[in-house]
């Protein structure tokens, strides 16, 4: 099966319209007509995720995030040419040796239903008795049938995305029981979605990434923020995103690969 042949039947599950126009999503590496060995999906593409996917035989890469880091140009200090990135040269290096494809799925799984990274990520967490109480296309606000602190819910987190180095911003004896689950870089580059999650009724966060700015703000409107991974808050919904590809292309393997900081 070739690699654009998979990737058709990807969109019919997400498809790219379905994503944040603009967005770099399809293929971004490699040739669509590779004939595939393997399909790994990722969260990120890096030396050490290509590395397992050259041992699993898996020359068909579905990522989350983009595969390079971009150039800069800042007044605050020297840095290489955008040619010169060390993690570029050594990705793209191994990318080219073991002619692997890479195709990119982002906005447009982050909002699938069921499937997709958000509804995903508040699965993982396995709260019996939740009830969604409003939505937005890349977020929700849930409800749990009785008050737990926040310590409690932090707890609950960290056995649900398997991290336990969760972080705690607010008063953690405080009783909540409606919560929005701010996936990825939300937390830290989507100003004003806790605001909206606080006005859908939220009484707290939870965040893959964190900028302090927005954490400070958080506070500041009484709304208390877990910080988990932006990995860690993604992985689910990059784990399921497999087990769906693996139904849909039976007899082809189809696996997750380890990928983000912790998988070195």
């Amino acid at each position: 099966m070739k690699a654009c042949e998979i990737a058709k039947a990807f969109e019919e599950i997400a498809p790219l319209d379905s994503g944040v126009p603009g967005d770099e999503l399809g293929f971004v590496w490699g040739n669509p007509q590779t004939e595939v060995s393997g399909v790994g999906c990722m969260w990120c593409v890096h030396t050490e995720s290509i590395r397992y996917c050259v041992a699993h035989g898996i020359n068909l890469i579905i990522c989350h995030e983009g595969i390079w880091l971009p150039g800069q140009e800042s007044p605050w200090y020297e840095g290489p040419d955008e040619i010169a990135i060390h993690s570029n040269r050594k990705r793209r290096e191994l990318l080219e040796k073991q002619g692997i494809a890479v195709y990119r799925s982002h906005s447009n799984w982050d909002a699938l239903p069921h499937d997709g990274i958000a509804d995903c990520a508040v699965a993982a967490l396995r709260l019996n008795g939740l009830k969604e109480i409003a939505r937005q296309k890349f977020f929700s606000v849930h409800e749990l049938p009785a008050q737990i602190s926040l310590q409690e819910l932090k707890c609950v987190v960290e056995k649900g995305v398997d991290y336990t180095d969760c972080r705690l911003f607010g008063d953690a004896a405080k009783l909540i029981r409606r919560f929005a689950f701010l996936i990825g870089g939300f937390g830290e580059n989507q100003l004003h979605m806790p605001q909206a999650a606080m006005e859908m009724g939220a009484e707290a966060i939870i965040i893959g990434e964190m900028s302090e700015f927005i954490v400070v703000a958080c506070l500041e409107m009484g709304l208390p923020v877990i910080e988990t991974l932006h990995s860690v808050s993604e992985i689910p919904g990059v784990k399921r995103q497999a087990k769906v590809l693996a139904q849909r292309l039976s007899g082809l393997p189809v696996q997750y690969v380890p990928s983000g900081a912790r998988s070195f």
